[in-house]
């Protein structure tokens, strides 16, 4: 072996030092990332509502799945979904027009659900909201209703501040 086809690499402790702060560096920033894909992710399947319409029986569990071509489930799972939300919302009035008393907003779930079985108890339908992301904090916001009308909502909001003698209850539409 001659001296030419040799080569030494000499690196002093400040440039290992340097070399291994930027791949670490390098690695938290991947992880990083990571992280954030990962959540969208999360929020994107939790945004979706698709869910199964009808049980599926022992018959056609047997079928097989290769039978059929991946665009025709595709397009199956489309439309039951498509037809599952319009069911939905002729069902149900949309809540940006239902009109709900906020009585409590608490920063554990646990006491605000048991501040809800308080009114529920007493016959009033309650909702215990989670967090909004706009939240600095964790705030669980206990409200009673579902009312059609602002009058039917200010009606049942008397009764409360009578019956509770508090005068912190306020109406939040939808």
């Amino acid at each position: 072996m001659r001296n030419k086809d040799y080569r030494e690499l000499q690196l002093s402790s400040s440039l290992l030092i340097f070399i291994f702060l930027a791949i670490l560096i390098l690695g938290v920033v991947i992880f990083l990332l990571g992280v954030s894909v990962g959540k969208k992710q999360a929020q994107i399947v939790a945004d979706s509502d698709i869910t199964p319409q009808r049980e599926v029986t022992q018959v056609e569990k047997k079928e097989p799945v290769a039978a059929q071509e991946p665009k025709d489930l595709i397009s199956q799972e489309l439309a039951s979904h498509q037809q599952y939300q319009e069911e939905t919302q002729k069902q149900q009035p949309a809540p940006k027009d239902l009109y709900y008393i906020q009585v409590g907003a608490f920063n554990k779930k646990e006491a605000a659900v048991s501040f809800a079985e308080q009114f529920k108890k007493e016959g009033y339908p309650t909702v215990v909201l989670d967090p909004y992301d706009s939240d600095k904090r964790p705030v669980y916001r206990v409200r009673i209703g579902g009312f059609s009308s602002k009058e039917e909502a200010e009606a049942v909001k008397e009764k409360l501040t009578t019956s509770k003698k508090r005068k912190d209850f306020f109406i939040i539409r939808g």
